[in-house]
């Protein structure tokens, strides 16, 4: 196996601290996150972990990723709107003073990430919050299967963005984007 369990990281490849699971879950209690969303990462979490021990072909951070699927929703201690993702990496960067790479797992999370175009567009701090990383796209794809607790398929979750939204340029774009997160995820568990 190629991944890193909690105890046994690649230090390189973390840059600042990464809480353990209950630390993690502390503070979004400490914050006063609802119970619906502290379910809610928990279980994006727990299909994080599902599909990243399925990959073997590289290696992948597994405290990273299920500690980045805790805190990816911190944001939403402030708001439930669509900067959410954006708020929640500057808690974690500049008020929490944890790992970096925590931040942009929680900035990049958001629908299938967003360009520094479209952060222009949104009127949010311009750069591009596109999933990069491994453990930066695995969250990603895990969070899109589901709504609230209940599983669901990038088809259903759009679908609900669609009826909320319309079915417009950027959510198309993003749907995209996820499907090619998928694709790839897809790719390097079953090569």
């Amino acid at each position: 196996m190629h991944y890193f369990e909690d105890d046994d990281i690649n230090e390189t490849s973390v840059v600042g601290y990464i809480p353990t699971k209950t630390e993690a879950i502390g503070l979004l209690q400490k914050l006063n996150l609802s119970k619906n969303i502290i379910n809610h990462v928990l279980a994006v979490s727990r299909k994080a972990i599902k599909l990243a021990t399925q990959i073997s072909i590289i290696p992948i951070n597994l405290k990273l990723v299920r500690i980045g699927a805790i805190l990816h929703d911190i944001g939403r201690v402030r708001t439930h709107d669509f900067d959410h993702a954006v708020i929640g990496g500057q808690i974690i960067r500049e008020e929490l003073k944890i790992s970096e790479q925590l931040a942009r797992i929680a900035e990049t999370h958001i629908l299938g990430g967003i360009s520094k175009e479209e952060a222009k567009e949104f009127g949010i701090p311009e750069k591009d919050y596109l999933p990069e990383s491994i453990e930066e796209k695995i969250v990603c794809l895990a969070d899109k299967y589901f709504i609230g607790v209940k599983k669901v398929s990038i088809e259903q979750r759009f679908k609900n963005w669609f009826i909320r939204y319309g079915e417009n340029e950027f959510l198309l774009r993003s749907k995209k984007r996820v499907e090619d997160i998928e694709t790839f995820i897809y790719k390097l568990m079953f090569p």
